[in-house]
């Protein structure tokens, strides 16, 4: 009885301190409310967590009058890094992990160069530990801010703390979207999802508001300048090398051919995964297997297709990756979008096939 008497007087001092706090919210004056915020807004967040519904509302209530005096004022700055550790409590309500995740997209919007320069390591370092329905959103941010801070380029200081990501899952997932983020390209006007991605995987990369050209540009470029600073394994960037090197945009092409050269050269073209992810850019989600419409990958453009197929040339293990080996040559003389030259290259690709294809492989398939 005495422990819920405690809890009872627990919550009813923070309903009074909440209303105190909203009363002095709603008198402080505009050039005041940034300093306020930097404490209330975290406190207020973390009452979330609170089994009364009169705590609850409160905090709502505070949130809703933040909102109002705040939206179009980005002039005034939220408390990202505060936001941040409340976010990232082991033990954090989903409640208040769902609003924080909210007020960090705005804290981003309105934090400084610097601020978002520290952060952005901190955004991927341990991705794969969020809930699965903010991932995608952290992402996003982290390729913004990469795009904002290191489109020209990357300090040595910065590029230290993003090689310092050590985590196989987190560096799995983020590789997977910057991958994404290269392929994705501007829609034509009638929709559709670009060559070489899926509708879901083009909307994991857009969220919910279209991007612009020169955003697109920024994002691409400040990511190939942290894949290389990374210094990450070949066959990891290689497919993001390639992907720049087709790009819509020249200086996009421009670095991803520079990248190609001088990071990729010594990729081993028989590594399985590499060569299973060129075959995915090539093909597409190939028609036997049994995935929904929406997740169903698009095949690569053909720019894409040609440079694919110059390096299936040289690739004994590419000869023997069947079913996928024959779909590719199909597409290349059959294919709607096929040229002249993917024609060539498909009977080239032939000719290699026959030659270095194991017995076993066509015997079984």
């Amino acid at each position: 009885m005495a422990d819920s008497s405690s809890s009872s007087t627990s919550e009813y001092e923070k309903e009074e301190l909440l209303d105190r706090m909203l009363t002095r919210l709603a008198l402080c004056d505009d050039s005041k409310l940034e300093a306020l915020l930097s404490k209330l807004l975290p406190l207020a967040i973390s009452s979330l967590s609170a089994h009364s519904t009169l705590v609850r509302n409160k905090v709502l209530e505070i949130l809703s009058h933040v909102n109002k005096r705040v939206k179009h004022q980005l002039e005034i700055r939220l408390p990202l890094a505060e936001l941040w550790k409340v976010y990232t409590e082991p033990h954090a309500a989903s409640m208040v992990k769902n609003f924080c995740i909210v007020y960090i997209e705005m804290a981003f919007d309105r934090a400084s160069f610097k601020e978002k320069e520290d952060m952005g390591p901190v955004l991927i370092a341990n991705v794969s530990k969020l809930p699965q329905q903010h991932q995608d959103i952290i992402l996003r941010i982290a390729a913004r801010v990469i795009g904002e801070c290191h489109a020209s380029g990357i300090d040595n200081e910065v590029a230290a703390k993003y090689r310092s990501i050590s985590g196989s899952q987190d560096r799995e997932l983020f590789i997977e979207f910057f991958r994404h983020t290269m392929l994705y390209q501007m829609p034509p006007q009638g929709g559709g999802s670009p060559p070489g991605l899926s509708v879901v995987q083009a909307n994991r990369v857009i969220g919910k508001n279209p991007l612009k050209s020169d955003v697109i540009l920024t994002m691409k470029l400040g990511i190939l300048n942290v894949i290389e600073a990374m210094e990450l394994t070949p066959e990891l960037v290689y497919p993001i090398y390639l992907s720049a090197c087709v790009d819509r945009q020249d200086p996009v092409v421009k670095r991803g051919e520079e990248l190609l050269k001088k990071k990729a050269f010594g990729a081993n073209l028989e590594d399985p995964n590499l060569v299973n992810r060129l075959f995915l850019l090539f093909n597409g989600t190939l028609a036997a297997e049994n995935i929904p419409q929406e997740s169903r990958v698009n095949p690569g453009n053909a720019a894409l297709k040609t440079k694919l197929m110059s390096i299936f040339c040289r690739s004994i293990t590419a000869a023997n990756s069947f079913p996928a080996t024959l779909q590719c040559i199909f597409g290349c003389m059959y294919g709607t979008d096929t040229t002249i030259r993917l024609k060539q290259l498909g009977m080239e690709f032939t000719v290699w096939v026959f030659k270095h294809v194991r017995t076993s492989c066509i015997q079984t398939k």
